[in-house]
This record gives structure tokens, C-alpha cells and sequence, in this order.
């Protein structure tokens, strides 16, 4: 059985070897800044984890004034704007959980939909538990080609004109693609949790869109500390590791720590490496949480846009039992 301390230093030697290579950092799959508070998108294995009935919403508006342009016009394409709902609760007698997720994500002429549906299988240890969890992904992917510029449109006077690219020409408008995703997630109950997942495991190709998916694997990690000489407050460090393992090695590591006061404010930073410093903030209310962050952009794209706002409620409540009437059964025999 691992120990807290055995699990905290892999997280810490994970990221040290993330931060000191030598490599190049990108965006991958959808991602999300209070990603600590939106784990089923990130791992199978944390469907039911919570206990209770979960909904999940987020927004997040990426690159906010930033501008493009398509064939020389002003642009209605979209910068980056994600839209997440989700949903998990615990089955017992599936011994583990179910969650779904439907993401919208759209950047620049793509307007990409993900639909995921979660179970997983949980394990009481001693400590706390473990689950495997196993996802099915239908992504549908579509491409406003017509708003692409090919390098033969432009004419010597920069007059614009028809492509001949055949790329441009012969790329369909819209594909639907199915994959698989597995993950394995440990918790102890208010101390800690580590996750391991892949997604789009097949690496299913697009024969009309030109491409394949591209399988992603991420690491999820947090820990909660309550403060001994102040117990109404509790610091929340985590990490989120996000790679494709490419040719390329791009990598994207998120480091937070977030303060937490009598489990219903908080507040904190966050550090996504080479991209941005992200502010967060959010409140509970009954069975409601709510969340903010906005993004202060530290790459090139900071000189031109100012930066990116996100936004997540969540309602959890636990399902109870109602207790059996009693029962009784009378048999009078008479002789």
C-alpha cells in the first residue's frame, strides 16, 4: 500500500521531470483552468468518486480580444470557446459509478462535439479506494473549409481569388469518429487523489477530414491540507499533466494552489507552463458550487488578446435510502 508521503513525491519527481525537459509545450485536447473541479473530462476512473449525484457545467472563453481574419475580412470564426456539462453518480451494485459528458469546442473554423460515457470500478483498499474506469468517446469534427485561404488565391495586385489546392477543395465539411479512453483513479477521502487516463486510445482516422485522432494521456494529482493551528482553513495544491507523447514531446503541465475557508470560499493561483498565470475563485452555497478563473496569458498571443475567462457551477446531492417500514407477519394456529 502506498503511503501519502510515497504518492506525494511521485507527483513532485512527475512535474520536476516535466518542468526541467527540454521540450516544447502546446494545447492539446479541450482543457480547462479549474480542471481540479472538472475530473470526469479528464479521467473515466473518477465517475461515482464523489458519493453523490453530480451535475457539472463550464464555459470558458479563450483569447478574448483576440482578432482574426478569413479571406482578408473580419472574422465570425470563433477565437475559443469550450462549453462542458457533465454528470456522475455512484451504483452500488455495479460496485463503482456512471458518468456521461458533452463538450462543444470551437476554435477558429473547427466546431468540434465530444460525447463520453463513463463506468467505473471501485476497490476499497484499506486507506481508501481504487478505480478503473472505462470510457466511450463518439466525436463528431466539422471544418468551415470554404473559409480557408489557399497561398495560389492571392494574385500579384493581392486581389483574391479561387484555390486550386486540392486539400481545400476535397477536405468534407463534417465526420463523426468513435474511441475508446481508460483510466485508473486512487482517493483517500479528503487528503488525497492521483489519476492516470488515456484518451482517444484507438486513434481513429478521419479518411474525409484529412487526419487521425491522436492519443493524449494525462496525470492527475491533488492533495488537502487542513491547517492544525487553523482548522476552518485548508490549502489544496494540484497538478494536472497533459501529453501525446509526439515526436514533437510537447507536454502542458498545470500547477495550482488553491486556500480554502470553512469548505465554502476559496481562492488561489495557478501556473500553466509557458502559456499563462491563472487567478481562481469561487464560493459554495448549499449543495451549489460555484467557480470563476481568468487566464493572464504569459505567451506571444498576450500582445495581442487580453487573456481568457472561465466559468463552472456544480449541484451534488446524495440519494438516500429510505429506511423499510417494519414488517410483521402474524400466524395463529388454533388446535
Amino acid at each position: 500500500m502506498l503511503k501519502i508521503k510515497d504518492i506525494l513525491y511521485t507527483i513532485i519527481l512527475t512535474i520536476a521531470i516535466v518542468v526541467f525537459s527540454s521540450v516544447a509545450y502546446a494545447q492539446q485536447e479541450p482543457h480547462f483552468t479549474q480542471y481540479m473541479f472538472n475530473r470526469l473530462s479528464y479521467n473515466p476512473g473518477y465517475a461515482g468518486s464523489n458519493g453523490a449525484m453530480c451535475i457539472t457545467g463550464f464555459f470558458r472563453e479563450q483569447w478574448m480580444g483576440l482578432k482574426l481574419t478569413d479571406n482578408g475580412q473580419s472574422s465570425s470564426a470563433s477565437k475559443g470557446e469550450t462549453m462542458n456539462l457533465s454528470f456522475d453518480m455512484p451504483i452500488n451494485f455495479l460496485h463503482g459509478g456512471i458518468g456521461a459528458t458533452l463538450i462543444s469546442d470551437k476554435i477558429g473554423y473547427y466546431n468540434n462535439t465530444y460525447i463520453k460515457l463513463d463506468y467505473a470500478y471501485r476497490f476499497q483498499l484499506p486507506t481508501g479506494n481504487l478505480a478503473i474506469g472505462i470510457e466511450a468517446q463518439l466525436f463528431n469534427a466539422s471544418l468551415d473549409n470554404s473559409k480557408l485561404v489557399g497561398g495560389d488565391q492571392y494574385s500579384k495586385d493581392d486581389k483574391m481569388g479561387q484555390t486550386s489546392d486540392p486539400i481545400l477543395l476535397g477536405v468534407d465539411k463534417e465526420d463523426m469518429l468513435f474511441d475508446m479512453g481508460l483510466g485508473i483513479y486512487y482517493q483517500v477521502p479528503g487528503k488525497v487523489y492521483i489519476g492516470a487516463a488515456v484518451s482517444k486510445l484507438l486513434e481513429t482516422k478521419s479518411d474525409k477530414l484529412k487526419w487521425n485522432d491522436r492519443r493524449f494521456y494525462y496525470i492527475l494529482a491533488g492533495y488537502e491540507w487542513t491547517m492544525p493551528d487553523y482548522p476552518s482553513w485548508r490549502l489544496l495544491p494540484s497538478a494536472l499533466l497533459k501529453t501525446d507523447f509526439a515526436s514533437s514531446a510537447a507536454y502542458q503541465v498545470d500547477a495550482s494552489l488553491l486556500a480554502e475557508y470553512e469548505h465554502k470560499i476559496w481562492g488561489g493561483l495557478s501556473y500553466r507552463i509557458d502559456d499563462a498565470v491563472m487567478l481562481l475563485g469561487g464560493f459554495t452555497v448549499k449543495d451549489f458550487k460555484v467557480g470563476l478563473s481568468y487566464d493572464i496569458p504569459t505567451s506571444r498571443i498576450s500582445t495581442q488578446g487580453s487573456g481568457s475567462f472561465e466559468v463552472f457551477l456544480r449541484w451534488c446531492f446524495k440519494i438516500e435510502s429510505s429506511p423499510k417500514s417494519p414488517t410483521s407477519y402474524k400466524n395463529t394456529i388454533y388446535m
